[in-house]
């Protein structure tokens, strides 16, 4: 279904065999996608964006896997942006008419999936088919501009939705309006605080946590609050090791980067949100080659150094640091050597 394309996307899909039709966008995104699903004629529906695409979604799997299925609905992998560990979404389901799309924006259908579910006694699985999202590379400014309204709109309907109170700070911010989206936090937190625990809450968190930061405010408090509440959150272990390193308390620096070291990032899409993966990797590596640097361990300082240039050979700040790093660690065993 076309919304309004100004492209030769409709002549495209037609040239491929494609049914279109058209539909007038009435700035509500789950009535488009409910238009459309209403169109459907296939058995299941997967739920793929424009700016999404399929990885390694060769067909004879997917048949093989909805072949003799008994879910109502599958939740896949997504990886929202390039370089970001993927979490679950539900985008795979039975051609239902009970499964609709609920809200104008960051419309839902886990909702109807789930009444639909309980009402046939069916079950929802997991599959390993993986989406990649491709939208948010490049300015977003004209998503931001078409998304602003909307949210506004949206959100007097669902005001209790912590993530729409997000992207909503996150819109004002990519606009400029930073002071805009740091109230729209600050209210966000307090809402997080008077209700029941929402995983959500801590997009809202680490966001305040980071702007406050920028704006050379203590967030010592603000941050401990949300390690309290979200103490497995790996965004929360970095944001803690960089202040700690920041304060010299290096020691306590490295135990929680050496926890993202370990992270064994195969459960983490169930356990969501999406991380970036260099906190992992690249980023932890780097941020230990600071703190052993300080305490005078150049030797490990050094290795440390040699494992982020590893993974990022172009950075030539790694190599350099690294090579400073062990030319200390000489001199040190020249020093104790001589003294001996």
């Amino acid at each position: 279904m076309d919304t309004g394309s100004t492209d030769e996307t409709p002549a495209i899909a037609q040239r491929f065999g494609a049914r279109l039709a058209n539909h007038r966008w009435r700035d509500d995104f789950a009535e488009a996608r409910n238009v459309s699903l209403g169109l459907a004629r296939g058995e299941w529906i997967l739920y793929i964006d424009a700016d999404e695409r399929l990885v390694d979604g060769d067909r004879p799997r997917v048949e093989q896997l909805l072949r003799n299925a008994e879910e109502i609905a599958f939740r896949l992998l997504l990886r929202p942006m390039l370089g970001t560990t993927p979490y679950r979404e539900y985008r795979l389901w039975r051609n239902d008419p009970r499964i609709r799309f609920e809200g104008i924006i960051h419309e839902r259908v886990v909702p109807a999936i789930h009444r639909a579910a309980g009402e046939d006694g069916r079950r929802i699985g997991d599959c390993d088919l993986l989406l990649a999202h491709l939208g948010y590379e490049g300015s977003q400014s004209h998503k931001h501009r078409r998304n602003l309204p909307l949210l506004r709109a949206e959100l007097p309907r669902d005001p209790d939705n912590l993530f729409k109170h997000h992207h909503l700070a996150r819109v004002l911010e990519g606009l400029g309006r930073k002071d805009e989206a740091v109230e729209v936090l600050t209210d966000a937190a307090e809402l997080a605080r008077s209700r029941p625990y929402d995983p959500l809450g801590v997009l809202v968190f680490t966001d305040l946590v980071r702007l406050r930061d920028d704006d050379g405010e203590d967030v010592a408090e603000l941050l401990a609050e949300a390690r309290d509440v979200y103490p497995d959150n790996k965004v929360l272990w970095w944001i803690e090791a960089i202040a700690c390193s920041s304060e010299g308390r290096h020691d306590e620096a490295l135990k929680l980067l050496d926890r993202l070291l370990g992270v064994d990032l195969s459960e983490l899409p169930d356990e969501g949100p999406s991380y970036d993966e260099r906190i992992f990797g690249e980023f932890a590596h780097q941020a230990r080659g600071l703190c052993l640097f300080r305490l005078g361990r150049y030797e490990e300082s050094g290795e440390a150094y040699a494992q982020a240039s590893q993974i990022d050979p172009s950075n030539l700040e790694y190599r350099a640091k690294m090579q400073v790093a062990f030319g200390r660690a000489r001199a040190a065993q020249t020093d104790r050597s001589a003294a001996h």
